[in-house]
């Protein structure tokens, strides 16, 4: 059978696999698994732990839940992985440790930061604190920097006359969760317009496919299944001829919600490509399955992290 053929089948097969799909259902797609941490290796910051802290950590998880956002708590999903209660971390680190986590699968991380200090009037006795709270989305599978915004600069009430420790601690503490209320605002208008795709013609579907009969996984502009964060995986060809490779490499381009895909590299027996795509690992691996059935190859896929490994079982 012709690949030009397969393809049609495939992308047929597909369809009526996405077919139940309404759009209502399609509107409620899964949203990206969060995990929000902080990055207080600069001395001048607040350190994790703090009673301002913690307040700022819980609003900002609290805003993005309230808008429909999987928020996880970073001492709930890694207690088991690795030590607790570690301060003055990098960035470095919260990647590492977001990106051991497997269950649940994370998709994003927020980092912040907080810069909290008092300033004192020139012409009066009158103390205001100064509260100034960056922060950022970052794609953990990819490590794309998906949106980036800082609150700073508000006038904030003045402290009360012989405000001692106690005082101060609550005090900033009320002002920072404010301030932490607009960053997580910022952030998640921010990541919902990341997600939802593009209109145009190329937005859902990518790259049109090589023949002009087949169809993406979804139609152009159609949602189903393409409301996902936009993410990328390594898929690795194992034990699969030259000719076999080429064909995968057209089915790989008539999958939906696609919009480019690069060669990583390439040898005799092994093939390996960075995949980009809207789809989750899901729809991605019965794409992969449906794929093998229409080639009428023996093989088996698995996945892990972001890596799907295809290997031909070859026979006598």
């Amino acid at each position: 059978m012709c690949i030009t053929k397969r393809l049609c089948l495939l992308a047929a097969a597909m369809l009526a696999v996405a077919a139940p799909l309404t759009p209502v259902r399609a509107a409620a797609q899964t949203k990206p698994n969060i995990v929000v941490m902080s990055d207080d290796a600069d001395e001048d910051t607040v350190p994790r732990g703090n009673r301002i802290f913690n307040r700022v950590i819980h609003e900002l998880a609290e805003v993005m839940n309230v808008h429909g956002y999987n928020v996880y708590d970073e001492t709930a999903v890694t207690m088991i992985i690795t030590k607790q209660g570690r301060v003055r971390r990098r960035d470095t680190e919260l990647i590492d440790v977001a990106r051991a986590v497997q269950t649940p699968p994370l998709d994003v991380i927020a980092v912040f930061q907080i810069y909290a200090s008092a300033t004192k009037s020139p012409w009066a006795d009158i103390v205001r604190p100064n509260i100034r709270i960056p922060g950022r989305l970052l794609n953990v599978r990819t490590g794309q920097q998906i949106a980036a915004f800082e609150v700073s600069g508000l006038e904030l009430a003045p402290l009360p006359q012989g405000c001692d420790r106690e005082c101060l601690l609550e005090r900033v503490g009320g002002e920072a969760k404010l301030v932490a209320g607009e960053l997580a605002q910022a952030l998640t208008l921010k990541l919902s317009g990341f997600i939802l795709p593009a209109q145009g013609a190329n937005a859902v579907g990518g790259p049109a496919p090589l023949s002009g009969s087949v169809t993406a996984l979804a139609p152009a502009g159609d949602a189903q299944g393409c409301l996902n964060l936009p993410t990328a995986f390594v898929i690795r060809l194992n034990g699969f001829s030259t000719s076999e490779v080429e064909a995968i490499e057209e089915y790989l381009r008539a999958f939906g919600c696609y919009p480019q895909y690069r060669p990583i590299r390439s040898t005799a027996s092994q093939a390996e490509y960075w995949y980009e795509t809207r789809a989750d690992s899901a729809r991605l691996s019965r794409n992969m399955q449906l794929m093998l059935e229409h080639m009428g190859t023996a093989g088996q896929v698995s996945f892990a992290g972001n890596t799907f490994n295809i290997t031909k079982l070859a026979t006598r």
